[in-house]
């Protein structure tokens, strides 16, 4: 029944049901949180090569449900990375499945992927829980948000130098290449449909989860006042947005990671073909096969994650130049009452990877980041905020870790 979890409990089909603690439901004790997030994305993120980042956090969800027979694992997609919540009876296929992400993003991608595994038994010892709400963006498509403190806990305790080490996985190899079958990164970035792509880190500042989904709460009814009552109404991802051209810039890119038990060359022939077809019926919006275009398109606009919840509120919206202002105003009120921490930053476009299970039954979900580093530069700020009045992870008697 453990392995079931995560299909097993209710599901919100808003987003908004992030901020009432009823849609969330304490994980497993004998469940474990995957961190695989990429260190020192900066040179990549100077380089343009902000997309690579994405795709080997794209890579790193895709591998996990690959190696696990594709089980509904709940994640969070988080731009340089991702969090997944899983039976630990599994650690062993999960972690080789990553250790072989790793040494592709190294040896392909010149990237520095971390894995780490906490048990979630440790960060009750600590004082804070793992709770998981199931959003569901269209039939048998769902998202996870992740509530109680825990997984930021988690963060913390794989990047402290104290306990670090028992909970990252040494660097050692395997061979071969991870099955990443259904990672996709063909569609042009999303270039702002209103004038400025937003991208959003806001966390409640508040001792207990109830305190702090009252915050959220209020933080989303005040942006709905800015930016519309749907949130849907800023997704940076429409009709108009949504560009495929060929041969897609990121093709190259998809061919080294997905080339598992071929060549690279022969991949990428493939990828050339099989984009070249698509293109064809997105240009003259006929089907073929399975691929709807219309319907896809439709689909993806319902399927993408532009907004997150793992203990910190992370969004993609696509904004007016008035609006920006509303929203900084409303982030810097919020902050001065000592009611949140954040972190923003503008850009032109959105960047979207892209995980495809099964076309035929509609079963694929679509990653959304901003370009020019996305949630990575809006965490350069929000991380001084949090620095400047928050400790480390705690001890199991709930001493804190001196940083």
């Amino acid at each position: 029944m453990s392995a079931e979890f995560f299909s097993s409990i209710p599901r919100t089909s808003h987003f908004t049901g992030v901020v009432d603690e009823k849609n969330f439901f304490p994980a497993p004790d004998d469940w474990v949180i995957v961190i695989a997030d990429i260190r020192g994305s900066t040179r990549a993120v100077d380089e343009g090569r902000y997309k690579d980042v994405n795709m080997i956090g794209g890579a790193a969800i895709c591998a996990v449900r690959n190696a696990t027979g594709s089980r509904d694992w709940p994640f969070v997609f988080g731009g340089d990375g991702a969090t997944l919540l899983l039976d630990s009876a599994y650690r062993e296929e999960v972690e080789a499945a990553l250790v072989r992400t790793r040494s592709l993003a190294r040896d392909d991608f010149k990237l520095d992927l971390r894995i780490a595994f906490v048990p979630v038994r440790d960060v009750r010892q600590r004082g804070l829980d793992v709770l998981v709400a199931r959003y569901e963006v269209s039939p048998g498509n769902s998202l996870a948000l992740f509530g109680g403190g825990g997984v930021e806990l988690a963060d913390e305790l794989i990047k402290n130098e104290q306990t670090a080490a028992r909970y990252v996985v040494p660097e050692y190899s395997l061979p071969g290449l991870p099955d990443l079958s259904g990672l996709s990164c063909r569609w042009e970035p999303l270039r702002s449909q209103k004038g400025r792509i937003v991208c959003l880190l806001v966390k409640a500042q508040a001792a207990d989860f109830q305190h702090r989904q009252a915050i959220t709460s209020t933080f989303l009814d005040s942006l709905a006042e800015i930016i519309g009552p749907e949130l849907n109404q800023a997704s940076p991802v429409s009709t108009r947005s949504l560009r495929f051209s060929w041969p897609p810039k990121g093709l190259a890119a998809e061919a080294r990671a997905t080339r598992a038990g071929q060549s690279y060359a022969r991949r990428l022939v493939h990828l050339y073909v099989e984009s070249f077809l698509q293109w064809l019926m997105e240009l003259f919006d006929r089907q073929g096969g399975h691929y709807n275009p219309e319907q896809y398109r439709e689909e993806i606009r319902t399927n993408s994650d532009f907004c997150k919840f793992d203990d910190v509120l992370r969004m993609v919206l696509d904004c007016t130049l008035e609006q920006v202002v509303g929203i900084r105003q409303l982030l810097e009120r919020m902050h001065e009452a000592e009611q949140i921490d954040f972190g923003i930053f503008e850009t032109e476009k959105a960047l979207m990877t892209c995980l495809l299970f099964d076309l035929e039954s509609s079963q694929h979900l679509h990653f959304i980041d901003g370009d020019k580093g996305g949630f990575w530069s809006a965490a350069k700020e929000y991380k001084l905020q949090v620095s400047s009045h928050e400790p480390l992870a705690r001890h199991p008697a709930g001493e804190r870790i001196k940083p």
